[in-house]
């Protein structure tokens, strides 16, 4: 028998996906919600899913982003996904943890990955695997399609240069609403204070927070610069972000379509993690031109010292994962 070429055979299941989605009538658009703004790295590489997602069903599947918070704070989010309201959302693993998935706190651990390569090594491979399937198993209507994984979140003070644990006793740190940040900050030595991020600019603008911390390119794109002289690279740490997509409407595609979504979700994830590393760099400069000073930390170790009993509480039943990841 004569072997199709592989250009015949591309075509042919290009036309075979098109083919079963006509018979069924499928046309979907994906709304997907974030917190970022739509100029940040993240929602960039988001509407690059979409657009290899309608490029590869032939636009039958196309996607409809809600940056900037539009849609609310993450745990208010991460029940519309639940209900099916919103399709996908790029959820902090921590959130997750406090949605019940147990597996998820270990991933939201400081100082847990050396550096965001080293985590992509980890959550590309058998162990991101079965987190993924924590979720999926967790019965709590969730689907995941993959993974976005950040550069390190860093510290961003208003008017106090930060280079020491001691110089973070009493700041007001605004983090997340999650539980593991809160023990984060508190273990540094500063007061904790969750505020949703459509509310981080006024926060620091006002004074109800002295500082907040993300990526240096969140930094950037909410023009922090603009209430925050300092930034301090304490890298604690880096940003694990599984993608949930609702199970409700996760059921209402065919298998061909489910397998088309992992594939672009795939393609956009690693262009993502090639972009990010090279913009990290760039992102730093930036913040520097607009007259933000950033510092090192002049005693990493005592950082790392300060996070130990966290390891204890929240990687309990974990150990082995935990040693895994960092190589002991």
């Amino acid at each position: 028998m004569k072997r199709m070429s592989p250009c015949l055979f591309l075509i042919a299941a290009s036309m075979a996906f098109l083919f079963q989605n006509v018979l069924a009538g499928t046309q979907y658009v994906i709304k997907i919600a974030d917190s970022q703004p739509e100029t940040s790295a993240v929602v960039q590489h988001i509407r690059l899913f979409g657009d290899l997602i309608a490029e590869k069903t032939g636009g039958l599947i196309t996607v409809q982003i809600f940056p900037a918070a539009m849609m609310g704070p993450a745990p208010t989010v991460m029940q519309q996904v639940q209900m099916g309201a919103i399709d996908v959302y790029r959820c902090d693993a921590s959130v997750l943890y406090d949605f019940g998935v147990g597996s998820m706190k270990v991933l939201s651990l400081p100082y847990l990955f050396a550096s965001k390569e080293d985590a992509q090594k980890i959550l590309y491979g058998e162990i991101g695997q079965k987190f993924l399937k924590d979720v999926d198993d967790a019965e709590i209507n969730y689907k995941t399609i993959g993974w976005i994984i950040e550069p390190s979140r860093n510290l961003f003070l208003r008017n106090k240069r930060v280079t020491s644990l001691a110089d973070m006793k009493g700041l007001k740190i605004r983090v997340p609403e999650s539980e593991i940040f809160l023990a984060t900050m508190e273990a540094f030595g500063a007061a904790a204070t969750p505020i949703p991020m459509g509310e981080v600019y006024t926060s620091l603008q006002t004074g109800v927070v002295d500082g907040a911390e993300n990526t240096i390119d969140t930094f950037n794109v909410n023009r922090f610069d603009e209430v925050c002289k300092y930034i301090t690279l304490d890298q604690h740490n880096f940003n694990i972000c599984p993608m949930v997509f609702s199970k409700i409407n996760w059921d209402k595609f065919i298998a061909v379509e489910q397998q088309a979504i992992l594939d672009c979700w795939d393609r956009a994830s690693h262009a993502y993690d090639s972009y990010a590393i090279k913009n990290d760099v760039e992102a730093r400069e930036l913040a520097k031109s607009r007259g933000v000073e950033i510092t090192e930390l002049s005693d990493k170790q005592a950082w790392l010292d300060a996070v130990k009993p966290l390891f204890a509480k929240f990687g309990s039943g974990y150990e082995d994962v935990i040693a895994k990841i960092q190589g002991k």
